[in-house]
């Protein structure tokens, strides 16, 4: 009798290694086809870095180098920070009191969106450098290969600091699931250097390009400013600061 329960519980246990080490690999063929980066560096007590995958209800305490995942979305507190490592090489940072959501991951590219707050990408050692677009509550965002900033709330700020920006109308990103850009992107001419934006006179209804150095604020009702920013006083932002030292790592 002992030996025939013995035999029972050494079946269940093999059943039990076989039927856990099935769905394992399921879980990483899935994982395989849809992660997007991982999570590889926090600042913060535990809850203030947060996830919500696409299945879930709630929202989950966040843990270093967890994989992130198309769909996902990620939110800080007010005293929080984290790094997303992408898969392709770039990095995307999220500032304090910030919701970020990874919308769609194919191979012509990425896109994304922050419901506000504010966001860092150094997209410069990318290993494909297909299509990435981010969009915020008043403007879209496209890029290939650069680095860039944007705060975003009632209004959009996007600084360059290296290579371009192509920023457009948030009603681009309805027109299509893809990743696309409309035909009629004109690279436009940015006088100045102005210190200073000059009035909102303009409203944004086509892709504008901006270069390092410059930046461009798209207000709610879409008109939008553009301008060489100030780099010193720009420097000395703590947000500014943290993350060029960051990339200096990379």
């Amino acid at each position: 009798m002992a030996f025939s329960l013995v035999f029972y519980e050494a079946v269940m246990k093999s059943e039990y290694k076989l039927l856990l080490t099935v769905l394992l690999l399921g879980t990483n063929v899935w994982a395989a086809g849809n992660c997007i980066g991982t999570l590889s560096f926090m600042i913060g007590t535990t809850g203030q870095v947060q996830i919500l995958r696409q299945d879930n209800s709630e929202w989950m305490d966040a843990e270093l180098y967890t994989s992130i995942f198309e769909k996902d979305k990620i939110r800080t507190g007010q005293e929080a920070r984290c790094e997303i490592k992408l898969t392709d090489g770039g990095v995307i940072r999220i500032g304090e009191e910030t919701e970020y959501e990874f919308i769609q991951a194919t191979d012509k590219g990425k896109k994304s969106q922050v419901n506000g707050g504010r966001i860092w990408a150094n997209l410069s050692k990318r290993k494909r450098k297909s299509e990435f677009e981010i969009k915020t509550p008043t403007a879209v965002c496209a890029v290939r290969g650069t680095i860039y900033r944007i705060d975003a709330d009632s209004t959009t700020r996007c600084l360059v600091y290296d290579g371009a920006v192509d920023v457009g109308p948030t009603s681009f990103w309805e027109q299509t699931s893809e990743i696309q850009k409309p035909k009629s992107l004109k690279p436009v001419e940015i006088p100045g250097p102005y210190e200073i934006p000059p009035p909102y006179e303009v409203s944004l209804e086509d892709w504008i390009r901006i270069v390092k150095g410059y930046q461009v604020i798209v207000r709610a009702d879409g008109k939008y400013a553009k301008s060489r920013f100030d780099k010193e006083q720009d420097a000395s932002i703590d947000w500014v600061k943290w993350n060029l030292e960051r990339d200096s790592h990379l």
